[in-house]
This record gives C-alpha cells, sequence and structure tokens, in this order.
C-alpha cells in the first residue's frame, strides 16, 4: 500500500505542468483565505442581500483589492526591489476626446522638470510615460501674430441618457482653449477646457432641463491669449437628437500599440507649449509625478475579528482601481452614452452630496452611484431608484 502511494505522488509530480505556477495559486488561496478569515462576518452579512456582485459572490477579493495594476511605478527606468518610489501623480490638464493631435500650454518651471504622459484608447492598455521639459533655448519660438481666433460651423447636439445632455461642437481657425457660457434665462453658467488647445472642439453641457430652451455663447482664446466670443445662439431639449453610436461601437481597435511624438515650444518665460502626435486616436491627460514611498501597506491595529492579525496588512490597491479602474475588465462594453461620465469633477453649480463616495480629489467614480459588494437595490444604487439618485446631484433638473 505504501509502495502504491509512493508512486502515485512521484508520478503526479511528474506530470504537474508548472510547479511555479502551482506555488503562485496556493499563494494566492493563502490570500484569499486570510481575507475570508478577518472579514467572514461581513461576508456573511453581505450575502444575505438581494443584489451582490458577481466577483463577491465567487470571494475574489484579490482581483478588486490587492491586484494593483493601477499603483504600478511610474519612472524613467524599470524600478527594481520593493523600496522603489511609487508616483504619486498630480494631474494638470486633460484632453478627453481621441485625437492624434493634443497641444498643451504648461508652466515654463516645474518642480520636478518633468511632464507625466497617460495616453488612453478604449479597449487598450494606456500609455504612461514621462517626459523630461528641455531647456528653454533649445525649443524653437512661436511667435504672437496679434489676431484674435475665427469660430465657425456650430453644432449643439441633445442627447437623451439617464440624463439630457448637450454636445456642442465647433471649430476654429487656430488653436484655442474654449469656455461655453450656457444657461436658461442668461449665460451664466460655464464649462472650460483652459489648458487644452485644439482646432476641432467638443465640450458636454451634462444634465439639461427636459424641454428647455438654453442660450450659449462660446469664447476661445489662443496660446497669447487673443480671444473671441461667439454671438449668442439657442438650442431646445425637446429636441433630442438620435443616438450615434459610440466611437468604440463603430470602429475596431487598432491592434497597433499606442506611439506618441513630442515637440516642445517655447512663447515666453512663464510658459511652453507641448504637441502630441499619436499613430491613432487618443485621449490624452498630462501631469507631474513626485515621489512618495513605495511601502504602501495599511497599519492595522490588533482587533477582535482575529487573533492571529498581524500589525501589517497586504498592500492594497489604490480607490481609483478598486472603485473604477477595475470596472471595465468585466465592464468594458458599457455605453458611455446612456451611462453618468467618470474620471471627471463635477462642473458648474453641481454640488455632490456627501454621502456619495468620490476618489480623494473629488472626481466622480462608479462606486460614487454604485455600492460595492452587494445591496437591496436593483443595480446595487446607494439610493431607492434611479430618479433619486439623479436629484442627489441634479436637484434642479426635474
Amino acid at each position: 500500500m505504501h509502495l502504491w502511494i509512493t508512486v502515485f505522488f512521484t508520478l503526479s509530480l511528474i506530470l504537474l505542468p508548472n510547479n511555479n505556477s502551482l506555488a503562485t495559486s496556493s499563494k494566492k488561496e493563502t490570500l484569499r483565505t486570510e481575507c475570508l478569515t478577518c472579514h467572514a462576518q461581513v461576508i456573511e452579512k453581505e450575502l444575505l442581500k438581494r443584489y451582490i456582485h458577481q466577483p463577491f459572490i465567487e470571494k475574489k477579493c484579490l482581483t478588486c483589492h490587492v491586484n494593483a495594476k493601477d499603483s504600478s511605478p511610474v519612472a524613467d527606468q524599470p524600478p527594481s526591489g520593493q523600496q522603489q518610489a511609487r508616483a504619486k501623480i498630480s494631474w494638470l490638464s486633460m484632453s478627453p476626446s481621441a485625437s492624434e493631435k493634443h497641444t498643451f500650454l504648461l508652466p515654463a518651471k516645474s518642480a520636478s522638470g518633468k511632464i507625466l504622459i497617460d495616453a488612453k484608447v478604449p479597449g487598450k492598455s494606456p500609455l504612461r510615460q514621462i517626459l523630461t521639459i528641455p531647456a528653454a533655448n533649445t525649443m524653437a519660438k512661436v511667435e504672437n501674430d496679434q489676431t484674435p481666433p475665427g469660430i465657425t460651423d456650430i453644432k449643439a447636439d441633445v442627447q437623451q441618457g439617464i440624463l439630457i445632455n448637450s454636445v456642442i461642437t465647433w471649430q476654429t481657425d487656430e488653436k484655442t482653449n474654449a469656455t461655453v457660457h450656457f444657461g436658461i434665462e442668461d449665460t451664466g453658467q460655464t464649462i472650460d477646457e483652459k489648458y487644452s488647445y485644439a482646432t476641432d472642439h467638443k465640450i458636454t453641457l451634462p444634465g439639461l432641463k427636459n424641454r428647455s430652451t438654453y442660450q450659449v455663447a462660446i469664447t476661445c482664446q489662443d496660446i497669447f491669449g487673443n480671444s473671441s466670443t461667439s454671438p449668442i445662439f439657442s438650442f431646445s431639449t425637446a429636441d433630442i437628437s438620435p443616438l450615434l453610436a459610440s466611437a468604440s461601437e463603430n470602429q475596431k481597435v487598432s491592434s497597433d500599440k499606442i506611439v506618441l511624438k513630442n515637440s516642445f515650444f517655447t512663447t515666453n518665460d512663464k510658459n511652453i507649449i507641448l504637441e502630441l502626435t499619436a499613430n491613432q486616436p487618443v485621449s490624452i491627460a498630462l501631469g507631474t509625478a513626485a515621489d512618495e514611498p513605495a511601502d504602501r501597506q495599511i497599519i492595522l491595529k490588533k482587533s477582535g475579528q482575529s487573533t492571529d492579525m498581524t500589525e501589517e496588512h497586504i498592500s492594497l490597491t489604490n480607490k481609483k482601481y478598486s472603485s473604477m479602474t477595475v470596472c471595465t475588465t468585466c465592464h468594458e462594453g458599457f455605453n458611455q452614452q446612456k451611462s453618468h461620465p467618470v474620471n471627471i469633477l463635477p462642473r458648474g453649480k453641481t454640488k455632490i452630496p456627501p454621502e456619495y463616495p468620490t476618489l480623494p480629489d473629488g472626481r466622480i467614480s462608479c462606486m460614487t452611484c454604485h455600492i460595492n459588494h452587494a445591496a437591496n437595490i436593483e443595480y446595487r444604487l446607494i439610493k431607492s431608484s434611479r430618479k433619486e439618485l439623479c436629484l442627489g446631484c441634479h436637484p434642479d433638473k426635474f
């Protein structure tokens, strides 16, 4: 009998395809077991609710909380060792519309002398790289033409999703930033893109009142401050445009990796111009990265949950990843036109109530409206209905 056990054990080792993967799987299972040990009471309570998130049912704690895909270090050279610094990012500007060309106006001097670029295409891994700002005397200089920009081809496209939005598009004869002034009785509300410059413009006016007429004027300013404002025009939210498929639905995602080329120009001692050209339409965010400790472990005090729990908790993902980034791994094909936008700050007079969770800098995430693990309300909403949810931030829109 002992001989057969020995033979079986030996054959099992030979036939195993990859001992390393087994070890990795075992390590993950150990971590998962540790999660369930300390949080058993919470898990049992959540599983009694009516609407439960599928990963929570399957107890995939590591998928959202430990798999640090959004916390990868950012540096000119790949990091080595666990003690390498991670990047704490301060975002300066964003150009959310997908385009092959983007232009930004930046301070001539920054604390680190470096700019972080985050380029994204729906359905593809983002490109993140750091550019070192060159010396001013090595940049080509752009002269002021003293001419205000021309504004043409203005259009308003009213769309009905959870809320009523209007997409305002127009063109300018030179690269400018944009401010849209709008309102029902006057044009006292504004939405702007101060640091991104383009000739093809698009700004969305969110959460408009139903069957109302809005007045709109557009102000554009070039890199040197020469500006012009369009005549006031109007549109009605009673005229809903047919909902078109999003660009990600109409276009097949390119298999090519994102490639960016950059050019720096100087205007004066205060500002520089960064022009980015991509090999495909991308959205761009710019930021600066300051070092913070790589050790992001959360220090926990011992409690009555487990007498064996150590002082140091395993390293967890940041809030952006666990409440927004990881969601797209399963919900990549969701229709953004029918959903509330995420990764944005509230605009105009919109105020987010304190019970609506946001990212640390105030940006809206998926978990601003949805409860992460389980709830007794359909879609795991934080309010009793979709209308009540919308009224929390937009009390004047219904």
